[in-house]
């Protein structure tokens, strides 16, 4: 519990800095990733993005210390098939605009685990946008997505 209320007290004082700074504004919400096996090869993060600013926010990849590398993917239904596509042209969050990536929908994969993903653990994952800056979101790791906080987490 007091993890939680830290990274969630760390997320506030990102956006007040952020804000202050004149960037663009975009909060991460329930950033979860579903436990996994490192000798699987894959695993996979769900968060959503706000964009609170007023020009679209482009993510085009990311970075985390428990992983080799972070890929954009879609899962689509084709024939009735499902199928997951890489998103090498990345994600746009429109202005004032809301992106989930979820079950059955956009995701971001963790290629190649360092190690097994456990229920109850916590890691980051830095968000790469194509303007060059980035984001850092605490990613907590757990069977379900987590209940939304009061407030949500800022960054």
């Amino acid at each position: 519990m007091r993890r939680h209320f830290f990274l969630g007290a760390m997320s506030l004082i990102l956006a007040r800095r952020s804000k202050a700074q004149g960037r663009p504004s975009l909060a991460a919400e329930r950033a979860w990733s579903r436990p996994a096996l490192a000798r699987i090869g894959t695993a996979v993060v769900y968060l959503t993005l706000r964009n609170e600013g007023a020009a679209p926010l482009r993510v085009v990849g990311g970075s985390t210390p428990v992983a080799e590398s972070v890929e954009i993917h879609e899962s689509l239904v084709e024939n009735n098939v499902a199928r997951m596509h890489p998103r090498a042209e990345g994600i746009v969050v429109p202005p004032d605009g809301t992106v989930r990536f979820e079950p059955n929908g956009l995701h971001l994969m963790l290629m190649k685990p360092y190690a097994d993903l456990k229920a109850g653990e916590s890691f980051s994952l830095t968000l790469r946008f194509d303007n060059g800056e980035a984001l850092t979101v605490p990613v907590t790791v757990g069977v379900r997505e987590p209940k939304a906080e009061h407030g949500g987490m800022h960054h």
